[in-house]
């Protein structure tokens, strides 16, 4: 009997470590249900819709490795967000591979999106930023220096799948912080083929601007800078790019194409939070509420309040190609209730340069809408 007693203690006091040091997996759940009211029917309907629905999970069976995995689920079919292993064996350097965000513009890339002020990402990071993509990436985080840096070598066709040509995407970024303030840039280099350009596109994902291919080298540079003052937080960032263009005049892809003129694209925008109740805003987290604030069992949350400007140059530069863009201003008023329950109201004013195809004589539109979000991680 002693044997198996022994065993059974030992189990016993595995068991009990693992969960002294935290499950091996952990799962995640983001979903967000809006009210939503549009300028025209054609950018999207009124009603309730279902914005964000995002399962997925996070294992880290040891230290130094970090496996996540995460599919969205509000649309017609599932489609994969993350798929990426990181790699945590030098200190202060993270090697990360797989299928993940790409490192420039910080609202896009170090927040998750349900923790935006403002819901949804601006028009210049909606416009400009490669969003996901599978390839591997170095972070460089030194403690003895206030940088940041990061240099990714990718596929460049935003695929999980594979790259739709021979050649790879190289993003860099470097980052300068101290104390509340955060400056920084970064770069995005790819050589696409006949892929669609930076174009235009609404909150609710109407594009308003459609450019027309690219093929070539294509070039996007941002610039960012945040400021955080107690309860106050102000984001910067703009953005360049060129893209340039060719096409086959004879249907054979031995010979060479056509070089056609570079199209130019710029953005810009400003964006001020305040958090009127709760504790400021720390990292790329929501704001907390106060401790000992709420009564009866119902909390009371932290308040925050957020405007933001913002203009995009699209399509310039090539005397065959109509040129685009927008100026936008947008509010948000969010309750954060918990640390894992959010309820806001939002309002989007847009002024188009060229009006949408489908819209031939609209020039001016708006969004409102009113958001639930559930973040469980």
């Amino acid at each position: 009997m002693t044997r198996p007693l022994t065993l059974a203690a030992l189990a016993l006091l595995s068991a009990s470590g693992a969960r002294a040091q935290g499950p091996l997996i952990t799962p995640t759940l983001v979903g967000e249900v809006d009210y939503r009211v549009h300028a025209d029917d054609i950018e999207g309907h009124d009603g309730f819709t279902l914005a964000r629905l995002r399962m997925g999970a996070r294992g880290q069976p040891v230290p130094w490795l970090v496996a996540v995995g995460t599919a969205e689920w509000a649309q017609e079919k599932p489609a994969l967000l993350d798929a990426y292993v990181d790699l945590l064996i030098i200190t202060g350097v993270r090697l990360s591979i797989g299928y993940a965000k790409t490192p420039l513009f910080p609202a896009g890339r170090d927040q998750s999106i349900e923790t935006l002020p403002i819901p949804e990402l601006p028009l210049v990071t909606q416009a400009f930023w490669a969003r996901r993509d599978l390839g591997l990436e170095a972070q460089w985080t030194p403690a003895s220096l206030p940088l940041e840096g990061w240099l990714r070598l990718g596929n460049g066709s935003g695929s999980p799948l594979g790259n739709d040509n021979a050649s790879p995407s190289v993003d860099a970024r470097l980052d300068v912080h101290h104390g509340g303030l955060r400056l920084g840039a970064g770069a995005h280099v790819e050589d696409a083929f006949d892929r669609p350009g930076i174009g235009g596109r609404l909150p609710q994902n109407f594009l308003f601007y459609r450019p027309p291919p690219v093929s070539g080298y294509r070039t996007v540079t941002e610039a960012h800078g945040r400021m955080d003052a107690g309860p106050v937080r102000v984001d910067v960032q703009a953005a360049a790019a060129w893209e340039h263009r060719s096409r086959d005049t004879d249907g054979n892809p031995a010979t060479p194409r056509e070089s056609l003129p570079t199209l130019r694209s710029q953005g810009l925008g400003v964006e001020a939070s305040w958090v009127l109740r709760g504790q400021p805003r720390e990292g790329n987290q929501w704001p907390q509420a106060l401790a000992g604030v709420g009564s009866e069992g119902i909390p009371s949350g932290s308040l925050e309040v957020a405007a933001r400007m913002e203009r995009l140059w699209l399509g310039r530069g090539a005397a065959d190609v109509e040129p685009g863009g927008a100026t936008g201003g947008a509010l948000s008023f969010r309750w954060w209730v918990t640390g894992f329950l959010g309820v806001g109201v939002a309002g989007y004013v847009n002024h188009y340069d060229t009006p949408p195809v489908e819209e031939p004589t609209r020039d001016w539109t708006y969004l409102a809408l009113l958001r639930t979000t559930v973040s469980l991680h």
